[in-house]
């Protein structure tokens, strides 16, 4: 674990991994910073809403406090002073005596304070929803627009973010640290808030009956204060580590989903139980430090919170001042018990909800240190509507790299692609076949260079402009959970018609129709209820639809049968007849009839030239590669044969 001395920040984006692929969670040593808080009450909706639901909490604690007060003004006035007379008979004589009523109810103003008493109990009910009702929407007001401003800036996130932070960083703060922020933090401050105001109208009362008692709380407050700053820095570091504890837990256990069918074929069960339970045991001896530290505090408090009632006892019944009444004086003690038994709680509740703070601290880091990619779109610089028109494309010596401080993946990359040429790329594994594609679209920013569509440099147009306007079926084909109408039209641009004609271009409009609910049917999570070469097909129905000048296909029949693949190749060349197509290809037969064949080697370009002309010369590396791919056919047959 690193550790800064600077506020706690992640460093998603680092210039210098230091040989490491993947960067580790930097732990802060300082206390929560004002800045924190400062951007929660700004989520909240600012300093006015946060000023009027700090208003309504006060006048909740005033009608709360009015109503004890109230009652012990009635209780001393008892009958108001009232006498009645009695008739008592002595030796057959009748007497009256007029003795002091000591009933409540025949004060003769008894119904005046009733409906005091009831107007300021209905009161309190209505303060009581309303600051609760107030303080909740202050709250998930709070928490709405963190999590949204935290996703949104992860969205926008380029990859080398994710390149290098593991999994369960991202995931801590999207599920612990969201969850402190969403329910733990608002429950506990809520608390915290009406119990300190509980215990300043205790503490007012207690001075109205004695006001000694400020001498006796100057040495307790010091206590009190003392102990909390013992605890504090132990309770907010325990804290710390229980959250940067759980990304590595967290990691893991995406891992150990992801890879599942692995883990069980290399029978390597038991070290990942094995390493799941370190990694838990981690996280659990933080959990209980952060809980031993807060019951350390929490003791040590409630023996000096004794010396309050101790304190207030001694000074309303041995030492107490002319005009103080025993309604007033019990009022007193009873605060004094109440306040002792809440202080504890109340430093706890405020200990736990600065530590609950941590969290939103650390999402706060994310949504302050996350680099963004560019713009979606750059006002002054946007292109044609109907930007590309023809679908040239001319790279001028690209260079790429994943970020820096890593090696060149692209080389001085220069072509010339004509309006509609059907491109096939080629060339084994790393040599940059995937990174070619992912540029276009601006995945991974140009090193060097430039590269032009039809005259645009894309460098300076906004990325929805772009890649709004191109077409890309991936190798791992992506489905989202919804329909298959969501999934091919997520914009609900199409009529059913088009959207039955790219299904069956596709050939994939069977299958589709034999399920329940035909367009409308279910897509899962991920499409696992379809096969690979299905979801692949859905993926290419999706960017049939679009109709864009350029369409980029990254191994998009990798999964595909070969009779399969043979007719969705004389598809592809009918519907993008008049599109430019850059094919990266994982059979070599599919691209054999395309405009040109460009061959890669680590990153650099060694052919780029028509195929024939390619295959006439022997020496040509895609001749050598034709070569091989049919040898390898002829000795596959062969062992089926044998």
């Amino acid at each position: 674990m690193n550790k800064t001395s600077g506020h706690e920040s992640d460093e998603p984006i680092a210039s210098s991994l230091n040989g490491k692929l993947t960067t580790n969670e930097n732990m802060s040593e300082d206390k929560v910073r004002l800045s924190t808080v400062t951007s929660y009450v700004k989520a909240a909706g600012g300093a006015g809403i946060t000023s009027l639901v700090v208003f309504l909490l006060v006048l909740y604690s005033g009608f709360q406090s009015f109503e004890n007060y109230w009652i012990s003004y009635w209780i001393e006035d008892g009958s108001g002073g009232v006498y009645i007379n009695q008739t008592i008979i002595i030796d057959n004589t009748q007497f009256v005596i007029s003795t002091l009523s000591e009933k409540i109810i025949d004060n003769p103003r008894l119904s005046f304070y009733q409906i005091v008493y009831a107007v300021a109990l209905i009161l309190l009910l209505i303060m009581a929803y309303l600051t609760a009702h107030s303080y909740m929407a202050f709250c998930i007001r709070a928490s709405t627009k963190i999590h949204d401003n935290i996703f949104r800036r992860t969205i926008a996130s380029p990859m080398r973010f994710f390149d290098v932070t593991p999994s369960g960083q991202i995931l801590n703060r999207f599920s612990k640290d969201m969850d402190e922020v969403d329910a733990n933090f608002p429950f506990q401050s809520d608390m915290f808030l009406k119990n300190i105001s509980l215990i300043l109208v205790g503490v007012v009362m207690i001075l109205i009956a004695s006001p000694w008692f400020i001498l006796a709380m100057i040495p307790i407050v010091g206590l009190i204060v003392t102990v909390g700053k013992l605890s504090a820095s132990a309770i907010q570091q325990s804290k710390r580590i229980e959250n940067v504890t759980k990304s590595p837990l967290f990691s893991h256990i995406a891992a150990s989903v992801q890879g599942l069918s692995t883990i069980k074929a290399y029978k390597k069960e038991q070290e990942f139980f094995h390493k799941f339970n370190k990694l838990q045991d981690r996280n659990n001896m933080a959990l209980l430090m952060y809980d031993s530290s807060t019951r350390w505090t929490t003791v040590r408090i409630d023996s000096v919170c004794l010396l309050i009632s101790i304190s207030t006892f001694l000074l309303v019944t041995l030492a107490p001042l002319e005009g103080t009444t025993s309604g007033v004086a019990a009022l007193a003690l009873t605060y004094a018990v109440s306040i002792s038994d809440v202080i504890q709680y109340t430093l706890r509740l405020g200990i736990e909800s600065n530590a609950r703070l941590i969290s939103a601290e650390r999402i706060q880091s994310y949504i302050k240190n996350l680099e963004s990619e560019a713009p979606a779109a750059i006002e002054h610089s946007r292109p044609e509507r109907d930007w590309p028109k023809h679908g040239a494309i001319k790279f001028d010596n690209v260079n790429v790299r994943y970020r820096e401080g890593l090696p060149l993946v692209l080389k001085n990359i220069s072509l010339d692609i004509k309006p509609q040429e059907k491109i096939g790329i080629v060339g084994r594994t790393g040599s940059g076949k995937s990174s070619l594609a992912l540029i276009l679209f601006r995945i991974m920013e140009l090193d060097g260079g430039s590269i032009t569509i039809d005259g645009v440099n894309i460098s300076t147009i906004g990325l929805e402009d772009l890649r709004s306007r191109l077409s890309i079926i991936p190798q791992d084909p992506v489905l989202f959970v919804g329909t298959v109408r969501y999934n091919i039209d997520p914009f609900n641009k199409y009529k059913d018609e088009m959207l039955w004609s790219a299904l069956q271009s596709c050939h994939i409009k069977h299958t589709i129709k034999s399920l329940d609910g035909k367009l409308d049917a279910v897509v899962t999570e991920n499409g696992e209820n379809f096969s690979v070469g299905e979801r692949q097909l859905l993926c290419m129905a999706r960017a049939l639809l679009r109709c864009s000048k350029i369409l980029v296909l990254d191994e998009a029949t990798a999964a595909i049968d070969t009779e399969t693949d043979s007719l969705i190749q004389e598809t592809i060349k009918e519907v993008f007849a008049d599109c430019t197509m850059l094919t990266i290809a994982h059979r070599l037969n599919t691209v054999v009839n395309y405009d040109k064949i460009l061959v890669l080697d680590n990153g650099e370009v060694l052919e780029f030239d028509r195929p024939e002309n390619l295959l006439a010369d022997r020496t040509s590396e895609f001749s050598k590669m034709m070569a091989a791919q049919e040898s390898q056919k002829q000795n596959a047959q062969h062992r089926e044969n044998v």
